[in-house]
């Protein structure tokens, strides 16, 4: 996962989530919005999480 770029995991999830909702027309954006949100949401929970191991004891 770490030699994926940001735009590549959105696009994958937005494909998966696309797939799950029987995949309707016209509504990537929806989807693409989605996954960005999700990503982020990662990866932000992800820095946080080596934040607090790094300053350790």
């Amino acid at each position: 996962m770490a030699d994926e770029t940001r735009e590549e995991r959105i696009r994958k999830r937005a494909y998966e989530l696309w797939e799950k909702e029987g995949k309707p027309e016209g509504a990537d954006l929806r989807f693409w919005e989605k996954a960005m949100g999700e990503i982020d949401e990662e990866d932000q929970k992800q820095d946080t999480s080596g934040k607090r191991r790094r300053a350790g004891p």
